[in-house]
């Protein structure tokens, strides 16, 4: 089966990436792939709220995350988050996502499995799956919680069926294995503080408008 498939779907990968790098790159293509959707929408974060703003503008992440995927079809930029000027929260994000693709398109938003074990302390948690699928990245050494109201709230809504999820618009949480390269944008900025080459963590274009920028030094 193509992506062509499913490209009714919408995927969304939020992110800081501060910078982007190939692990971000790798993940995003593997899900649209997974998913069997056209291209995934990747959403620069403005404001975190769950760490520290990042240390380079909103404008520089998103001309970076463009100049990576412009020769890939498969991942779009998207500059939703940044055009507000609060803090990003998911639960705005796919309200937004949901009110322009209509009620029936299957909407996913892929988090990581770390991101869902924290996710009851998100903004109006309880309700992203009014408006989305969560696709949650498994990642070693982090393990679904197995007790507690949070436990229950979670396995009440797993469904490992893509084909009968796909039947909805939204309302379920899915596990997927999707393999991860070991690249961190802290790695990338320590590297440059340290003036390592960074060379094999992000693509060339990436590498130059950092240089160029004169970023993270």
């Amino acid at each position: 089966m193509g992506r062509s498939a499913s490209n009714m779907s919408v995927a969304l990968f939020g992110g800081t990436f501060n910078p982007i790098h190939f692990g971000h790159l790798n993940l995003a293509n593997s899900l649209a792939d997974y998913l069997h959707i056209q291209s995934v929408r990747m959403i620069p974060c403005a404001i975190p709220p769950h760490r520290e703003a990042p240390s380079v503008s909103a404008e520089q992440r998103l001309a970076m995350l463009n100049l990576a995927i412009a020769d890939n079809p498969a991942l779009v930029a998207d500059d939703l988050e940044l055009k507000r000027a609060c803090t990003s929260y998911s639960i705005d994000t796919v309200e937004i996502v949901r009110q322009e693709i209509g009620a029936t398109k299957p909407l996913f938003f892929c988090i990581g499995m770390d991101a869902l074990t924290s996710i009851d302390s998100w903004h109006r948690w309880t309700e992203l799956l009014d408006y989305c699928h969560l696709v949650v990245c498994l990642r070693p050494n982090c393990q679904i919680p197995s007790e507690g109201a949070f436990a229950t709230w979670i396995e009440n809504y797993l469904c490992d069926d893509l084909t009968q999820i796909k039947k909805q618009s939204h309302g379920c949480i899915h596990l997927c294995k999707i393999p991860l390269l070991d690249i961190s944008s802290t790695a990338i900025r320590d590297s440059i503080k340290y003036a390592k080459n960074i060379d094999h963590m992000t693509p060339e274009p990436v590498v130059n408008y950092i240089k160029q920028h004169s970023l993270y030094e």
